[in-house]
């Protein structure tokens, strides 16, 4: 009658152990994951920042040679080359966005991103005809979708900002 009460005592020792390592397993994997979710956060971070300076290089860029071709620094044909590349490698950036690993929370900021490069390229394609043809309607329709583009850019700001303070409490 005696080993009862020791059996007894050694399964509820073994019971409190086995779930201290549980308590204490759970703990290390809650913190590990909170750490690669934090890492992925960063990394998604860069990625995103990568993109729009690269963005922003090239917008300049082409900006700056139609003001070059407005003064006349260089010919058409000079712009309508550049032009060409120009277009090749946006659509190189835009493509991009495809493969972000994107958080469930920044998904429509990413879109609108997105939409803006898309919306400057077109308004890129615009300039490139009034380059190439003179027609004052490509002109005013480049400046009104790169307006646009300005527009979609800001909002996407806005949801960017707004996903981080959802998911930094």
């Amino acid at each position: 009658m005696k080993n009862r009460p020791k059996k007894k005592k050694q399964s509820t020792m073994y019971a409190a152990i086995s779930v201290g390592v549980i308590i204490v397993a759970l703990s290390i994997f809650f913190v590990y994951s909170s750490d690669q979710a934090k890492e992925r956060g960063k990394a998604f971070g860069k990625a995103v920042e990568f993109v729009q300076d690269d963005l922003r290089k090239l917008t300049h860029s082409f900006d700056s040679k139609v003001s070059m071709f407005k003064k006349g620094d260089i010919s058409k044909g000079e712009f309508l080359e550049f032009a060409e590349k120009h277009e090749r490698e946006m659509e190189k950036i835009i493509f991009r966005y495809n493969d972000l690993q994107i958080p469930q929370p920044f998904v429509p900021a990413i879109e609108l991103f997105k939409l803006s490069a898309e919306t400057q390229l077109e308004s890129d394609k615009y300039m490139i005809e009034w380059v190439r043809t003179g027609d004052d309607t490509a002109h005013i329709r480049s400046d009104s979708l790169l307006q646009q583009s300005f527009e979609y850019e800001m909002a996407a700001l806005s949801k960017f900002k707004l996903a981080q303070g959802q998911t930094n409490p």
